[in-house]
């Protein structure tokens, strides 16, 4: 039987009164070495947890941000649309006032043709273009989308195999096309925007969506990997991710969709 260690701790007091002895065996320090070690480990825990939320909360605190851009965004198109469609009712009660006026100069230069006519065809044409002007000085900067925002170039090179169809039923239904291309081929942004969605889904797979401003947005679907995320801006013509086989799908191809104002339109009426 191994014998028992101990270490002796001797306190002496200032006075005169007997020593205190205390005897601990040397089990005990171990037990010491182990509950620090543990309680070490236990800390470095805790600040590497701490560490991981105070990120997660940092990301959520970033995509309210851009969520409450875009929804300021969204509120600022609806207010310039219904500014345009004030201004386009505008125009057409100017131009149906030209028109009139134009039908009533007509007659008056056929019923005084002996006369002459009382208003010339310069004059005319110098009335319009001031009216043109008062509409342009309305309407003010252009609000309709710069090149660079519109999805008119081809987000893969393939073929289309299978084209988009508005039908009633659900199972009709097809909101995008799909096009074939060769496995992990460079899918590109189809206009300048910023990622609003970049995740995987049980039907689209791995998939990209981005807004466009004005209420156009596009989506990529079932890609092998993607090259972006939520919240990164893209130029037209970047590369975002590769062609893939995810989510429900029968072989590599891009589901590519385009929807304006909330709604998937053709995509094929904007490529090139």
């Amino acid at each position: 039987m191994s014998k028992k260690r101990y270490i002796t701790i001797q306190i002496l007091p200032d006075d005169s009164s007997d020593a205190w002895t205390v005897k601990l065996r040397y089990r005990f320090f171990e037990f010491l070495f182990y509950a620090v070690i543990i309680a070490l480990f236990a800390v470095a825990l805790a600040a590497v947890k701490i560490t991981e939320i105070n990120g997660k909360v940092l990301t959520a605190a970033h995509l309210a941000t851009i969520n409450r851009e875009l929804i300021e965004k969204q509120e600022k198109m609806t207010l310039l649309e219904s500014e345009l469609a004030q201004m386009a009712e505008q125009e057409r009660k100017i131009r149906g006032i030209v028109q009139t006026f134009i039908a009533e100069q007509r007659a008056d230069t056929v019923k005084d043709a002996d006369r002459g006519s009382r208003f010339s065809q310069a004059d005319l044409d110098k009335f319009v273009s001031q009216v043109r002007a008062i509409e342009t000085r309305k309407r003010g900067p252009t609000p309709f989308p710069s090149r660079e925002e519109i999805p008119d170039i081809w987000p893969v090179a393939g073929i289309i195999s299978q084209k988009f169809n508005a039908g009633a039923s659900p199972e009709a239904r097809h909101e995008g096309i799909d096009i074939i291309a060769e496995s992990n081929a460079l899918v590109l942004s189809a206009a300048k925007g910023i990622v609003i969605q970049a995740g995987q889904d049980r039907d689209l797979g791995r998939f990209i969506k981005i807004d466009h401003n004005h209420g156009v947005q596009t989506l990529y679907a079932h890609l092998s990997r993607s090259f972006i995320q939520a919240g990164d801006q893209v130029e037209k013509g970047t590369s975002i991710g590769a062609v893939g086989n995810t989510g429900n799908s029968f072989g590599p191809h891009l589901h590519y969709e385009i929807l304006v104002k909330g709604k998937s339109v053709d995509p094929e009426q904007y490529l090139k």
